[in-house]
């Protein structure tokens, strides 16, 4: 079993009574331990009595951590301040379990060291009703130089019971490590990456026998990227994590908007498909994408069966299932964008394109065939949205800012290639639009989007005219009423958000992993 244990500061000792609230309200949400971080008090000279309180008090089996400034803590005291807290958090009761001590002080300061290890194998109480070490290293700047040698030296140290190994994630596959270091455990062992790259070393943490993993009570944490309670035992069904649980992920930048987790899990949860699903972000770049998907994929450990490609990497999704051997289908071949890579039963590599028929479904099918339809972007998911439009029977003008990218769209759809024919798809400046009416308006660029660099900007040029006639769909669904949306439905337009065609795009994802649609009644 994997414990949830939140990290609770107490900076005065007049905080003692909130602490201790705040652990009672962690218990009831589902912690398993709690971590009093007592940095400041210690340097109180009523800190070992407020720890003492603290310990009696504890509705849960607890952590006492005095946490160094270098290794992120606010501690700056003497050894002798640190030692006394650790002392009286021993003396008042046994539900102080453990004692976090970081292996530079530990092995560079003998009176630590001595203290730690009188606590931990003397006295009356019985072995088990001792406090456990663990020996611990923070690094807030990125991976620590000589991480396998530190994380072995803890191993070896006969006075401790738990190793800890802590580091800021510079990208996803900071994460595959920690899970790599679980996998070799020589004694029980936490690994986690903090920051918005680690989220999924915390979350999987069951899958790998982490001794724990580290949650919060409330608002506030100890340290970057720490979920609340609710979030890893409700939205993550964290108790229900097993050695099998598949991992899928959407892959974007930016991606914190994304609801895509949310829904999946949703999905996967009601099903009883024993998977998770994580936002990724990855830079912009080709080889960010490639070695960040590559890696995931080629892990023995992760299980990683599926991603959700969105921008600015969906044409490099058909890049990167070329080059590993797999295949790429028809459709997401006569796009030039995927949106969906699946791992085959083979081990292969599946390249598809949901997001065609989403916005065909959105839109209406009954409201396309030999209409003037109007895809703002260039990019992937302006392909499949131009794609799906005009095989459905539209006459399709794309435009975008660099209008090279649109021209070189128009010019690849409307060409016959294999068994697809010719679409109706051409380009056209932005500058040119103005004063035109078009029947359908699709909006497939970033702008608009919450995170973007262009949050609040409508990507119509000005001068396109719309009325109650128009049809004006946005992919963008967070927010939900995006700049385009609210001036378009000044005008009289009818309406269509990017919710329709994210939950679309994301059922036919869902089928393609999973072998069956989502359970109807989410």
């Amino acid at each position: 079993m994997t414990f949830i244990a939140v990290a609770i500061p107490v900076a005065r000792a007049d905080s003692v009574t909130r602490a201790l609230d705040c652990a009672r309200l962690a218990r009831s949400q589902g912690a398993d331990l709690v971590e009093w971080r007592v940095d400041t008090l210690a340097e109180d000279p009523s800190g070992p009595a407020a720890v003492a309180r603290l310990v009696a008090e504890s509705p849960l089996p607890c952590i006492v951590t005095v946490r160094d400034e270098s290794e992120g803590g606010s501690f700056a005291g003497s050894d002798e301040e640190r030692i006394a807290m650790w002392q009286a958090a021993n003396a008042a009761n046994a539900s102080c379990a453990y004692i976090d001590v970081e292996l530079s002080t530990y092995h560079t300061r003998q009176p630590i060291q001595d203290a730690v290890k009188a606590i931990a194998h003397a006295g009356e109480r019985p072995a088990e009703d001792r406090p456990r070490v663990i020996l611990s290293f923070h690094d807030f700047r990125g991976r620590p130089a000589g991480l396998s040698s530190r994380v072995a030296e803890m191993w070896a140290d006969p006075g401790s019971t738990i190793s800890k190994i802590v580091w800021t994630a510079r990208t996803a596959r900071d994460n595959l490590e920690a899970f790599e270091l679980l996998a070799g455990r020589a004694k029980p062992t936490i690994a986690l990456c903090m920051g918005e790259h680690g989220l999924m070393s915390r979350v999987l943490a069951p899958k790998f026998g982490g001794f724990l993993t580290y949650a919060r009570a409330d608002d506030h944490g100890t340290a970057p990227g720490q979920p609340t309670i609710h979030e890893l035992i409700d939205e993550w069904n964290f108790r229900a994590i097993t050695a099998r649980t598949k991992v899928y992920a959407v892959v974007g930048h930016p991606i914190s908007h994304s609801r895509s987790p949310a829904v999946h899990n949703a999905w996967f949860r009601a099903a009883n498909v024993d998977a998770r699903l994580f936002a990724i972000s990855v830079a912009p770049m080709w080889e960010a994408f490639k070695a960040t998907l590559a890696e995931m994929f080629g892990s023995s450990l992760l299980d990683f069966y599926g991603a959700s490609i969105t921008l600015p990497h969906k044409e490099h999704a058909i890049r990167l299932v070329d080059e590993s051997g797999g295949t790429v289908d028809a459709r997401a071949r006569r796009i030039g964008a995927a949106n969906t890579i699946t791992r085959a039963a083979d081990g292969t590599l599946v390249a598809s394109n949901t997001d065609a028929d989403a916005v065909v479904e959105a839109v209406g099918a009954a409201n396309i065939a030999g209409k003037r339809i109007l895809v703002l972007g260039a990019g992937g998911a302006a392909r499949a949205a131009a794609c799906g439009l005009a095989f459905a029977g539209g006459s399709v003008v794309i435009a975008n800012r660099t209008s090279s990218r649109a021209t070189r769209v128009a010019e690849e759809l409307a060409t016959a290639q294999d068994d697809f024919p010719a679409l109706d798809v051409h380009a056209q400046s932005l500058a040119s639009l103005a004063t035109q009416q078009f029947d359908v308006i699709v909006n497939c660029t970033s702008a608009g989007m919450q995170g973007g660099e262009a949050r609040s900007e409508n990507p119509l040029p000005c001068g396109v005219k719309l009325d109650e006639r128009t049809i004006v769909m946005d992919a963008v669904y967070t927010p939900a009423q995006t700049p385009l949306l609210i001036h378009a439905a000044s005008c009289g337009s009818v309406c269509v958000t990017g919710e329709a065609m994210f939950l679309a795009q994301a059922r036919r994802q869902f089928e393609l992993w999973t072998g069956s649609p989502p359970p109807s009644s989410l």
